[in-house]
């Protein structure tokens, strides 16, 4: 069987790097608790909430945290995972939501 072709590494193209977050979340976004909260919360809210505003629907993609990580932050005790601390977004307005919070906006 043939081997997988390997990328030629160019030294004049700079080398991409992937999202570099201060915080990393995974230890709370890879557990069941989590898991099963927010499929859930998608079928209890299956509308952007953005999207709903500017009068389109968008389907919820995401359950995003109204708080940012920070030790005792709402939302974040996976004990105590309550609808109200999350809000439902479509891909696109939270990757815009994300990017300004990221660059201080």
């Amino acid at each position: 069987m043939p081997d997988k072709p390997q990328p030629k590494k160019r030294s004049w193209v700079p080398e991409k790097v992937q999202h570099q977050r201060s915080v990393d979340n995974s230890w709370f976004y890879n557990t069941w608790a989590w898991k099963k909260f927010r499929k859930g919360y998608v079928q209890r809210h299956p509308i952007c909430i953005e999207c709903d505003r500017e009068g389109i629907v968008g389907p919820t993609e995401v359950c995003d945290h109204k708080e940012q990580f920070a030790p005792g932050a709402a939302g974040w005790d996976l004990k105590a995972l309550k609808d109200e601390d999350y809000n439902p977004l479509c891909d696109h307005h939270h990757n815009s939501r994300s990017g300004k919070q990221a660059h201080g906006k």
